[in-house]
């Protein structure tokens, strides 16, 4: 117990020293740290992944939390800060409560699966509202505010809403065309340095960050084709040696790569292709003959440019086959135009494409006053489309508990539950839900002292022993606890934890209808400012008490303490006692059953927030899991196995 104890603290200790490095920066009041490039370059932050990277942190576990808090951030595109908060007041509990071992782990994984979801589907869900339709500023202004200052999310968040409303001008598209723009966003944005962010705007089409080897102005519809290989014909073949005996003959071979050159472009030109678009360098005798028949060229693209044009329009890269130049050419682009465009003092091509797909190309031209600016824009936004597609995703409830409450729906007609005076009914707005005034029993007055009144040394950071020798920690665990997270929901009935579905004086119709796919849909949203975790608090400290498994029930109390981490953080740079007031004033409006109020700094995703809970759980159950740390000197050299001679 004195080891377990002793391992429990070092996770804390780490935990703790993670999250004080970036709780500072959390939120739209926090700061921003200052990171020092090895170039010497000055880097102003407030980017939780830059953070946590910029630490460099050599202890194993530290290092498997900052993985799982970036490997979050890559998924959902935001809670790499919130991660590591909660992370440190999850490990703060475990070590308070005093437990360890495999009854720990259990324990968690039982928690996540009786009291978490439940507490969410039956409790967090009636207060989750549909985004707003067409509407993204309300949604992507806080999410910038945690990662930009106050002059630049608005503006930034104005031509990010802008760019997903014109590149799907459908709303059913809009899932589809976020990927790509999460995906793409690199090729589909140019930085123009030097000037003001007000300068910054979305244009139709891609701009291709180089200039044209030949430009042919041409007006209407023309059409374009890729290659990805030289097409200057060649006087040999893989394999085949060509020998030149003389001037005469040297000259009468240039002559026939003339005509045959010739002959490729007229090729091209008959077929109405006004633009090739190459990843490779082509040959000066090549571009002569685009110059000579209008043809634009535009060279050296990269491979991610290719795979881009290739998306949108459906083409692939054309290819010939040996000295076939008349073979007929099929994939081709359809262009609506194509024209250089100035930025600063750097000339690009301005492409516009007709797209196969829902997806309107369209291209954003990002200003900044330097390009390391630029660059924290550029990666900001592009999170910001990887947190839009989250909208579109919703958590489904386990299959054992769904089946549990159809069985109770199509047994309501059976049920009579004595009701009592003193256990008033609440109307749960426009639903047939109703719970008892027990169910939503205060917290006592102990309770919220300790709340309100939290150990102020949660965050402190802890001075760490320096490791001198690298540490590698043992990959099997990876696998090992990765398999327990993701099956989490096998053996629920071997569990002695009972979750009560409905008491006295709840309706059995009211019941089955709670039961539904989901319980956090697709556009599911809350105001921002801590409602979330709030929330969660306080319905799980509620289905805490139904719990008759004592192991769980105390993490159910820790995770829903931990919970207010975030909040407090938040408000931790606010005016004093704002988090005492924010908690008091929620909760006194959950008793009552009253609706939250609307708040006028704007929206989070529901399903964002959910992962970041999960994700932090199953961080814990992965570092408890860990039974062995190995320190290692060199790389690991790759054993093969060979059969001895003497084998028999």
């Amino acid at each position: 117990m004195a080891a377990a104890g002793s391992e429990q603290l070092r996770l804390w200790q780490e935990a703790a020293a993670l999250a004080g490095a970036v709780c500072g920066a959390l939120g739209p009041r926090g700061g921003r740290a200052l990171l020092l490039r090895p170039t010497g370059e000055a880097v102003p932050t407030r980017d939780g992944r830059r953070l946590l990277e910029a630490l460099s942190v050599e202890p194993p576990a530290a290092r498997v939390m900052v993985a799982r808090a970036c490997s979050l951030r890559a998924t959902t595109g935001d809670g790499a800060k919130s991660f590591v908060v909660l992370l440190a007041a999850v490990l703060r509990g475990l070590r308070a409560a005093g437990g360890g071992g495999a009854g720990l782990r259990r324990a968690l994984r039982d928690f996540e699966a009786q009291v978490l979801e439940r507490a969410a589907a039956r409790g967090l869900r009636r207060y989750l509202r549909p985004a707003p339709p067409g509407l993204l500023e309300p949604l992507l202004e806080p999410y910038l505010a945690g990662r930009l200052g106050p002059g630049e999310r608005r503006r930034l968040a104005q031509l990010c809403a802008e760019m997903c409303r014109r590149c799907a001008p459908a709303p059913a598209a809009r899932p589809q065309v976020l990927r790509l723009l999460g995906r793409r966003f690199a090729e589909l944005h140019a930085a123009v340095p030097g000037l003001p962010l007000a300068s910054s705007r979305v244009l139709p089409g891609i701009v291709l960050r180089r200039d044209f080897a030949a430009y042919c102005p041409a007006d209407g519809e023309l059409r374009a084709v890729l290659v990805t290989e030289s097409l200057r014909p060649t006087l040999t073949a893989p394999g085949v040696e060509f020998v030149v005996d003389s001037e005469g003959q040297y000259q009468a071979s240039l002559s026939w790569i003339t005509k045959r050159t010739e002959a490729l472009m007229k090729h091209l030109r008959s077929n109405n292709i006004k633009l090739l678009l190459s990843s490779v360098k082509q040959e000066e005798v090549f571009i002569y003959y685009a110059k000579l028949y209008g043809v634009s060229v535009v060279e050296c693209l990269s491979s991610e440019e290719m795979a881009l044009i290739s998306e949108i329009t459906g083409v692939s890269p054309y290819a010939r086959f040996g000295d076939n130049v008349d073979r007929e050419i099929t994939e081709t682009a359809a262009v609506t135009f194509c024209q250089p465009l100035l930025l600063v003092s750097k000339r690009c091509v301005h492409i516009g494409f007709t797209s196969v797909s829902a997806f309107q190309p369209h291209c954003l031209i990002l200003c900044g006053p330097v390009d390391g600016v630029n660059e924290q824009h550029a990666a900001a936004l592009q999170e910001a489309f990887t947190m839009l597609q989250q909208l579109f995703r919703t958590v489904d409830q386990r299959e054992e508990w769904k089946a549990e409450g159809e069985s109770q729906s199509q047994a309501s007609d059976d049920c009579i539950w004595p009701s009592s005076a003193t256990q008033k009914q609440l109307v749960i707005e426009n639903t047939c839900k109703q719970v008892s005034e027990c169910q939503l029993e205060a917290l006592s007055d102990e309770r919220e002292r300790q709340i309100l009144d939290p150990d102020k040394s949660d965050l402190l950071v802890h001075n760490q022993k320096n490791h001198s020798t690298p540490v590698l920690v043992a990959h099997n665990t990876d696998t090992v606890s990765a398999c327990e997270c993701l099956h989490v929901g096998k053996g629920l009935g071997e569990t002695c934890c009972h979750i009560v579905p409905f008491k006295q004086g709840e309706s059995c119709a009211g019941i089955g209808q709670d039961y539904s796919n989901c319980f956090i849909e697709a556009g599911s949203v809350l105001p921002v400012g801590g409602y979330f975790e709030i929330l969660l608090h306080y319905y799980i400290q509620d289905y805490a008490k139904q719990c008759q498994q004592s192991e769980v029930s105390i993490v159910s109390n820790m995770v829903a303490d931990a919970l207010l981490s975030v909040p407090k953080a938040l408000y931790g740079t606010a005016e004093r006692n704002g988090f005492t007031k924010f908690y008091l004033e929620a909760i006194n409006l959950l008793r009552k059953n009253q609706p939250l109020p609307v708040n006028s700094e704007g929206l989070e995703s529901a399903y964002c927030k959910y992962q970041l809970v999960i994700s932090v759980l199953r961080c814990v159950t992965e570092l408890l899991s860990i039974d062995l740390v190995i320190g290692i000197r060199r790389p690991l050299q790759k054993i093969e196995d060979r059969d001895s001679e003497d084998d028999s």
